[in-house]
């Protein structure tokens, strides 16, 4: 992607599949905050620490940090974010009834509102912290 990370993927012609995420130590960045119709996927870190932050349906913007070996499920119908620091690892398992998107090759992957994206790549690690609660 071109926020530096690579990734490894295994997927399957129904949206199920894995992908292994690795940023590499000397870059860091958010990927692109979208949602998925029919997809749940369940993501472990591996190594490091991740942000993710979570556009709820009420409009809510909620900021979440797991380390390594948390794992956590997003849900069809919910946008979301991944911020991936230097070193991160992750681990993603798709599955569920996917809605292919004909703009994504078929996959299950829609973008999120353009202000969610923009916001939620605004956000630095000192920001991630904050709004997660984890410092003042």
């Amino acid at each position: 992607m071109d926020n530096g990370e690579y990734r490894f993927r295994l997927m399957g012609s129904d949206n199920s599949g894995y992908i292994r995420t690795v940023m590499p130590d000397s870059d860091h960045g958010w990927q692109n905050a979208h949602y998925h119709k029919g997809v749940m996927e369940v993501v472990v870190v591996q190594a490091g620490w991740v942000g993710v932050a979570d556009l709820l349906p009420n409009g809510t913007r909620k900021v979440r940090v797991f380390w390594k070996n948390d794992m956590w499920m997003f849900h069809p119908g919910y946008s979301h974010n991944i911020y991936m620091p230097a070193g991160a690892v992750t681990h993603c398992i798709k599955h569920g009834d996917g809605v292919g998107n004909p703009k994504k090759d078929g996959a299950d992957w829609y973008e999120s509102p353009p202000d969610f994206d923009a916001w939620s790549k605004s956000l630095r690690e000192a920001d991630i912290f904050r709004l997660a609660g984890l410092v003042a």
